[in-house]
């Protein structure tokens, strides 16, 4: 059965209603054969509608006024955010001339931490009496649906972390009616292996040759509980109140510290298990070395936890923090990002949403890059701590860039909803809530997250 995405945005004769409540029914209610549990799409894009060009003419982000704001509009995301969907339109192009099809989709497995789902546009009703189409007005649903889970131990709050965060940026954004219909799949894991017939997959982190891969954000904008990180707007205040102050319950302003007042040390926690190769170099460069506080956490010794443990916002007390990647990415990236202080990373492998923004020289540094063993550490640890000016400058340009821009909770939603949009045009399949049984009864394909939220 061929189906075409209906279009319900200007319906003004009593013909073009005649025709919007034929399309609603046969989307709505057909129950597709079991040999058929998809709808293909009779275009090669969806067809969607996108907002009036200049519809944000004149406006600009203003982190105090927008950076919580979930539900900026698709012109105020590209404004504000120039450089957040670079990794959606590498895999967009990737499937430019070779959409995805259900079977492609269908053929990968939801293994242990995976989530299959649905978001359906929904359904539409009429406000209007039939006599009186100048009262027409369409209310409009948005809807997620799970469709299979398999649980992992290890990352059980992921999955319920992520389906959170993309709930959100589906209800808060008022023009939801734009956005189209798409049937995915993700994972909770570090990151997705390429099978040997790559089918889309989404995931936290990638290898530029994980071609199958989508980018989206990561469980830590919603929480981490596991290594005692709370809600990620939390995290962002107590960050903020360390660098630039706070007033307290009783009224008092308490100031924030210094750039120049930091520890001239540069910190690190965490295990070497998820990655020997490059977390044990990081140890060895920094030994003996009065700059250094790198240490070991052992996350099954709760006396090692409560003594080497440093609570994430207290990394900004210090003037350098060391990033490295773990099994994949790794999740204390943008917290650190967050932090008026130099983030020292080792040449990364791994991809997250937010790293076309990441500039490792020139005067808009916001970070620096040290060689993948760690070797040319201390060299520029030294030329940091002789050079103050150069190493205020780059948490300068780290706050502007990530902590006032690129890592709000404005830019998450921003990023997810792009990704919805790009990952159905490159889909050629429509998604459907229902199958028909043997039997011949219809029955749902999905469970509505409000329900699966309360049972997982």
């Amino acid at each position: 059965m061929f189906t075409q995405r209906p279009s319900f945005r200007y319906l003004a004769t009593g013909a073009v209603v005649s025709l919007f409540i034929l399309a609603f029914l046969v989307f709505g209610t057909g129950s597709p054969s079991l040999s058929s549990q998809f709808n293909i799409k009779t275009q090669s894009r969806p067809q969607y509608c996108a907002p009036p060009v200049n519809s944000s003419a004149g406006w600009e982000f203003i982190v105090e006024r927008d950076g919580n704001n979930h539900g900026l509009s698709e012109d105020q995301c590209r404004i504000a955010f120039p450089k957040l969907f670079v990794e959606i339109d590498k895999s967009s192009a990737l499937r430019e001339n070779k959409l995805v099809t259900y079977k492609e989709l269908d053929s990968r497995t939801v293994d242990d931490g995976m989530v299959r789902g649905i978001i359906d546009r929904g359904e539409v009703s009429e406000t209007f009496a039939l006599g009186d189409l100048g009262g027409l007005d369409l209310t409009y649903s948005i809807k997620l649906y799970i469709v299979d889970y398999a649980p992992m131990p290890v990352t059980a709050s992921r999955a319920r972390a992520t389906l959170n965060s993309l709930h959100r940026a589906l209800t808060a954004f008022p023009d939801r009616h734009l956005l189209p219909s798409i049937e995915f799949i993700f994972t909770t894991e570090d990151f997705a292996e390429d099978t040997t017939t790559p089918s889309p997959i989404w995931s936290y982190s990638k290898r530029d040759s994980h071609t199958s891969v989508w980018l989206m954000p990561d469980f830590g904008y919603w929480a981490w509980p596991e290594v005692q990180i709370g809600p990620y707007h939390e995290v962002r205040r107590r960050i903020a109140a360390i660098d630039d102050g706070e007033t307290a319950a009783d009224g008092t302003y308490v100031p924030g510290l210094q750039f120049q007042e930091k520890k001239k040390q540069l910190v690190w926690r965490g295990s070497l298990a998820t990655n020997p190769p490059v977390r044990s170099k990081l140890l060895k460069s920094a030994l003996g070395r009065s700059w250094a506080s790198v240490r070991i956490i052992d996350w099954d010794d709760q006396n090692d936890i409560r003594f080497n443990l440093l609570p994430i916002e207290d990394h900004c007390r210090y003037m350098f923090l060391a990033h490295t990647e773990g099994r994949s990415f790794s999740g204390r990236g943008k917290y650190l990002l967050n932090c008026r202080s130099v983030v020292v990373s080792h040449a990364l492998e791994w991809r997250e949403a937010h790293h076309a923004a990441l500039v490792s020289s020139g005067p808009d540094a916001n970070y620096i890059e040290v060689d993948r063993d760690w070797s040319d550490l201390s060299r520029k640890i030294d030329y940091l701590i002789d050079n103050p000016d150069v190493a205020e400058r780059i948490a300068n340009n780290a706050v502007r860039t990530f902590r006032d821009r690129y890592l709000t909770p404005a830019a998450e939603s921003c990023y997810w909803r792009q990704l919805i949009r790009q990952y159905s045009a490159a889909c050629d399949f429509e998604p459907v809530l229902f199958s028909t049984a043997r039997d011949g009864k219809t029955l749902p394909r999905g469970i509505p997250y409000d329900t699966w939220l309360l049972t997982h």
